[in-house]
């Protein structure tokens, strides 16, 4: 790869987008990185039209997948998305068995209606009026017979039969 200089004219692509209010913020840096991860999936999600009935953006990235872009941990990565929750900067909600809906918060000042510029408490980030959630609905899962094992036990028979060996034989 080589390296050149930023023109006037050239637009950043593949970047994570990081909000500087959050640099002072006490997330570990992994954290900050699965935060600007999301939130680049957060910008095709707005683009691909993924957001629930209240107009709130949500991205499906799973763990794994987010570890293998990342280059860290599957254990690294879920105790950041846990660090995120705690924050209030994400919120996970199940759809289904395996599907999980991320939906990503902004720092956000309420007065101004801007982006925040310093990180404060948990008060500071944008969050919704009432706590209901009148997203999409998620119906009970289905219940379906366990997935049969990778090994079929195989019912063995053994015959009971005596063998007589006679000195000089091998079986």
């Amino acid at each position: 790869m080589e390296n050149r200089y930023l023109l006037k004219d050239d637009k950043l692509n593949n970047f994570i987008p990081i909000p500087l209010s959050l640099l002072d913020s006490k997330l570990s840096s992994t954290t900050l990185l699965v935060y600007g991860c999301l939130l680049g999936r957060g910008v095709l999600s707005q683009r691909n039209g993924w957001y629930d009935q209240n107009g709130a953006i949500y991205v499906r990235y799973t763990a794994p997948q987010l570890a293998k872009d990342l280059g860290k941990g599957k254990s690294t990565v879920k105790a950041s998305l846990k660090e995120l929750e705690s924050a209030g900067l994400i919120e996970r909600r199940r759809m289904g068995l395996t599907m999980t809906n991320i939906f990503i918060k902004v720092p956000w000042t309420s007065e101004s209606g801007q982006y925040s510029d310093h990180m404060g408490q948990k008060s500071d980030l944008h969050k919704p009026e009432n706590n209901t959630y009148r997203g999409q609905n998620s119906s009970p899962s289905e219940v379906r017979k366990p997935d049969p094992s990778k090994y079929k036990r195989v019912n063995k028979t053994f015959n009971n039969r005596e063998y007589i060996v006679r000195e000089g034989e091998s079986f």
